[in-house]
């Protein structure tokens, strides 16, 4: 009689979650899970194809009942050995309620029904975003995104409903990063590990909705000036997942790894390295 496989859980059937099925699923029973029946449905046929175990249910991650019945699927299933939340929407959405309902709320409510279903040595990984480091450093905002119940997480004067889009996606994403951490310290003493990943501009379809959005000249300026002089690609996030999942990075625990083409730094350092490339051509031309 055949073992059971252990279980994979995507979260999201976009073309990451394609990218970390197709990375990971092979000795895996795979069940992923979407809010498009589209998504889903193209997801499903696709693994199928390629001889992958997967299951297909669909979940709304801003909903507590629906997250709670995907749990209660993952549980029937079998033994978790992977959770991998990549479902989220971008600034280019243009409705910070939807963004916070989806990316923060989403995360904490996954956060909420997953972790007590998971065994000591299994782990979840959550795709966060660099738009997550980008905003001034608030511990009083962080601490209330890390702890704050699911359910009162949009009931703080910083978490405006109508906020700008933009600062509502890095606000939910600052949410997922530091929610994470805070989670790590519980979990990690039952032996699960958790971690996030902040992707830069990675060519999904999500990065051309924000290119054609309001947001769209902020985000070319960071394409434009990423030091590795490209975009990254949802095979590369899979393969920093792929990492961070195996045993390699066993002792990795409350991290989230920046995957940007160090598009961050030079966003951060940017008036530092003018400053400094200026006076290397003033002490050139006085030497001249």
């Amino acid at each position: 009689m055949e073992q059971p496989r252990p279980l994979l859980v995507i979260i999201g059937a976009g073309s990451m979650g394609l990218a970390l099925a197709r990375r990971l699923g092979s000795p895996h029973h795979v069940l992923i899970g979407d809010h498009s029946p589209a998504s889903l449905s193209a997801a499903e046929s696709s693994l199928r194809s390629a001889g992958h175990l997967i299951t297909a249910k669909n979940i709304d991650v801003s909903s507590g009942a629906s997250v709670a019945s995907f749990a209660q699927t993952t549980a029937e299933l079998g033994e978790i050995k992977t959770v991998i939340l990549t479902a989220g929407v971008s600034s280019a959405a243009n409705n910070a309620q939807l963004i916070y309902a989806i990316n923060l709320i989403g995360t904490a409510l996954v956060l909420d029904s997953f972790l007590p279903l998971m065994p000591r040595g299994s782990s979840l990984t959550i795709i966060a975003s660099v738009a997550g480091h980008l905003l001034p450093r608030d511990p009083d905002l962080e601490n209330y995104l890390a702890t704050a119940p699911a359910t009162s997480l949009v009931k703080r004067r910083e978490i405006q409903l109508d906020a700008d889009p933009s600062n509502a996606y890095s606000v939910s994403k600052l949410g997922c990063i530091v929610r994470a951490k805070y989670k790590a310290v519980e979990w990690g003493r039952k032996g699960v590990r958790i971690n996030t990943v902040s992707p830069g501009a990675i060519e999904t379809p999500m990065l051309g909705q924000v290119l054609q959005s309001e947001q769209g000249p902020f985000a070319q300026s960071m394409i434009d000036n990423t030091p590795l002089g490209r975009t990254g690609t949802p095979d590369e996030i899979a393969g920093v997942v792929a990492f961070l999942v195996g045993p390699e990075a066993g002792f990795i625990a409350g991290s989230d790894l920046i995957v940007d083409g160090a598009a961050l730094m030079a966003h951060r350092w940017s008036a530092t390295v003018a400053e400094s490339k200026a006076e290397v051509l003033g002490s050139d031309e006085h030497k001249g």
